[in-house]
């Protein structure tokens, strides 16, 4: 079961969640309101701004069986890009929005690759960037999970074409059977990296971008891997990688038999 999760609190996230509603054959799922199913998924609607939500696991055990959860967001951009963009949660330092500091989620590489693909083929527009983020933000959850956004302001967050791709995307999404690699390098939507997984047959989970750099750590290199399941090395943008980083990865990789590919 995957879960869908729309906030009230969150105008594009409750577009998303209502043209879904509307237009993709959701039925009630109980009394409440809250909860719709349609086949595999339960979309569930929230009351609270969802970086801060901490009841995203007591939710999934309540529904039961729920494997991956899907949260939709607005995105938010101080150059006004307009995109479509999905990516994991977690904080490589402080906690300014929501999460724990220092503490990276479960990914969903497969899950979260192929929504990118999806969207990419779904969306027919020339508006808006089909890309990855680099991983930001709470909240902090042990269930793989990813973040679909929509950016980055009314006007796109009402905008049918894109509402259409991704909402077709989130539930055409198959988990397949690529590897999986943390991507590593690049500024905060891993253009490198988004092509490289478009264009070759990996999946992508936890993603550290340049700016993250100068706080980088063995340990955070390994709760990169840790929490990107299955994780069989590191995807890196040489040039948008500092050369003590590229160590720290040489050095893990070689101590647990991971592969690095350079891009």
């Amino acid at each position: 079961m995957i879960m869908i999760v729309s906030s009230r609190s969150d105008e594009a996230s409750t577009s998303m969640g209502n043209f879904l509603l509307e237009n993709y054959n959701f039925k009630p799922y109980d009394g409440s309101g809250n909860d719709f199913r349609q086949g595999n998924f339960i979309l569930r609607f929230i009351d609270e701004r969802h970086l801060y939500y901490d009841r995203f696991e007591a939710d999934a055990n309540l529904v039961g069986n729920v494997g991956s959860i899907i949260v939709l967001s607005r995105h938010s951009s101080v150059a006004d890009i307009k995109s479509l963009t999905v990516h994991p949660t977690g904080n490589f330092d402080g906690a300014k929005l929501g999460g724990i500091p220092g503490k990276l989620s479960m990914t969903d590489p497969a899950g979260m690759t192929d929504a990118l693909r999806s969207i990419r083929k779904n969306y027919k527009g020339t508006d808006f960037e089909v890309t990855f983020e680099a991983t930001h933000h709470g909240p902090y959850l042990k269930i793989p999970h990813y973040y679909v956004e929509i950016g980055t302001t009314h006007n796109q967050w009402e905008n049918e074409e894109a509402l259409t791709a991704v909402c077709t995307s989130i539930l055409d999404t198959k988990k397949n059977v690529n590897r999986n690699y943390v991507g590593v390098g690049g500024g905060h939507y891993m253009p490198k990296i988004t092509k490289y997984a478009l264009e070759n047959d990996v999946n992508i989970g936890h993603m550290l971008p340049k700016y993250q750099h100068e706080i980088v750590t063995e340990g955070i290199v390994r709760q990169c891997v840790e929490m990107t399941p299955a994780c069989a090395g590191f995807i890196v943008d040489r040039k948008g990688t500092k050369s003590r980083v590229r160590d720290i990865l040489e050095k893990v990789s070689d101590e647990s038999g991971l592969q690095i590919i350079q891009i």
